[in-house]
């Protein structure tokens, strides 16, 4: 199976004022194919994206320009976008809620995005965000990029 990336890698590669955006694209080239993920990731990906003019992080018409990149990436088959059904993924997420959140605090959309890669049966977890990555390689998962 395709890398599953969750939102962070999304937002890396497609903004260009993300601190990660060059490593995105770098180990996305050397993959060399396309990664998947799911609507709830993409989501979360393009709402994260469409705050940053409130947080003068970009432009309006930027934000609009990086979420239209997602969704051309979508279209032409770079990112695949996959089901992982919420009445699988629901019980996996509180499985994994109950288990890790009793030693750190992990948001809902990380957990959720864990269990959807786990459903999936996805090796590789692609992320920026460390703290996810520790849950999904605890999981089992191969966390990727390497050498941030």
């Amino acid at each position: 199976m395709k890398p599953f990336t969750d939102a962070s890698f999304i937002v890396a590669a497609f903004s260009s004022s993300d601190e990660h955006n060059k490593t995105a694209w770098r180990w996305w080239n050397k993959h060399g194919g396309a990664i998947c993920t799911t609507r709830l990731v993409l989501f979360e990906a393009e709402n994260t994206i469409r705050g940053f003019p409130l947080n003068q992080k970009c432009t309006e018409v930027q934000a609009r320009t990086w979420i239209e990149g997602i969704q051309r990436a979508v279209m032409e088959g770079l990112i695949e976008r996959k089901e992982a059904p919420f009445h699988r993924v629901l019980p996996m997420a509180r499985r994994l809620s109950l288990h890790h959140t009793v030693k750190a605090t992990f948001g809902a959309m990380d957990i959720l995005h864990v269990a959807a890669a786990l459903d999936l049966h996805a090796e590789k977890f692609v992320s920026f965000d460390e703290r996810q990555n520790e849950m999904a390689a605890q999981e089992g998962l191969v966390t990727l990029p390497r050498n941030r």
